[in-house]
């Protein structure tokens, strides 16, 4: 995997709201979010290298978990722009794949749904997942799909579509874009 400054770019700027080098600089400091999000992509990216580098990237991974309590696997597939407005207590798993520009808050769970499944969701780029959401099993997250806090998805969402519940069921949609399937 590289590192593209354009991705770096579009995660400072939604999770920090700044832009250039001294604005990275200071999110260092002030944006969990965007520290959280810096050391996934800096794990996944050593995860690629040779032994040593994965050997780093574990320790780049256990230092985010035990400081911002987040779970991120340097496995995951994660779109640009991703915004973690509060990371603590966020999970994403092994498999997961996340589009561009999601916004994930505090307390989600993206995760596979037994030992035994190794299926993990799939989150298109716009949508927005609240606070302490679990969504589990190889499920697609539509485009700008919105899933509601405490939600349990465990069933695709359309892509417009606004979903709460547990087990989640569609709330609202819009209805110009959004398609039942």
């Amino acid at each position: 995997m590289r590192l593209r400054m354009s991705t770096w770019r579009r995660d400072l700027s939604r999770n920090a709201g700044r832009e250039g080098w001294l604005g990275a600089a200071i999110a260092l400091v002030t944006s969990p979010g965007f520290c959280v999000v810096m050391r996934a992509r800096v794990a996944t990216w050593l995860n690629g290298g040779g032994k040593i580098a994965r050997v780093l990237s574990r320790l780049v991974w256990r230092g985010t978990v035990t400081s911002y309590g987040c779970y991120i696997a340097s496995t995951a597939r994660l779109g640009s722009g991703l915004c973690l407005p509060h990371p603590i207590g966020v999970v994403i798993g092994e498999g997961s794949v996340i589009g561009d520009d999601v916004t994930i808050y505090q307390g989600v769970t993206l995760g596979r749904i037994s030992q035994d499944v190794a299926a993990y969701p799939m989150i298109e780029d716009g949508a927005v997942i609240y606070t302490g959401a679990t969504l589990l099993g190889g499920i697609r997250i539509g485009r700008n799909a919105v899933i509601a806090a405490h939600s349990v998805v465990l069933a695709d969402v359309p892509d417009h579509a606004c979903v709460a519940g547990a087990p989640a069921r569609i709330v609202g949609a819009d209805k110009s874009k959004a398609k039942a399937g």
